[in-house]
């Protein structure tokens, strides 16, 4: 077991657990910066429509505890949703949707409202964060995992490989029979 190759493979696994945490840790501080729970609801027609969300060139839209009934609709469309149907026809598909959490890229700037009917569950939490944070996140989760997946190479490496012998003529070795002076 090389001690020295061993250490550094371990401290490159600490290196990219905390980069990889960072980037997580910035996401969910860009988008709570950024979100909002708030929500109208309409007793009569029972329309759920969430505060304004301004979105500017490159921003991505989240929506987190998504309601599978609920779309993203432009803000001037808004007035034209007044059933089920109305809401899909106007609605944005989400580019990615998983575990409860839609994500909307690519949207045109405007004034957008998330929308649902008929929901039982609790308001989903909405807001977006911009293309250069998540260009952000993505480097420091990405380059974080690469690291600590090299440092456990290393680590693997280091607990492998074997020390180099001493060499037994090393001049400077005071139990070397050579090096003996009578």
């Amino acid at each position: 077991m090389n001690k020295k190759i061993l250490v550094i493979g371990i401290v490159m696994i600490i290196i990219g657990i905390a980069m990889a945490a960072g980037g997580g840790g910035y996401f969910e501080s860009s988008f709570a910066s950024n979100s909002n729970s708030h929500f109208i609801e309409n007793k009569t027609t029972n329309l759920t429509v969430s505060n304004n969300i301004t979105v500017k060139s490159g921003y991505i839209v989240l929506i987190n505890g998504a309601i599978p009934s609920g779309e993203l609709v432009s803000h001037s469309n808004l007035i034209t949703v007044t059933n089920q149907t109305a809401l899909k026809d106007k609605g944005y598909k989400p580019t990615e949707s998983n575990a409860g959490i839609s994500i909307f890229v690519g949207l045109n700037p405007g004034t957008y409202n998330y929308v649902y009917f008929n929901a039982t569950s609790s308001a989903p939490l909405y807001g977006y964060i911009t293309g250069s944070q998540f260009d952000v996140v993505s480097a420091l989760v990405i380059v974080g995992g690469l690291v600590g997946i090299a440092g456990f190479i290393v680590m693997i490496y280091g607990a492998i490989k074997r020390e180099k012998p001493k060499n037994p003529y090393d001049p400077d070795d005071p139990y070397n029979i050579d090096n003996i002076k009578l």
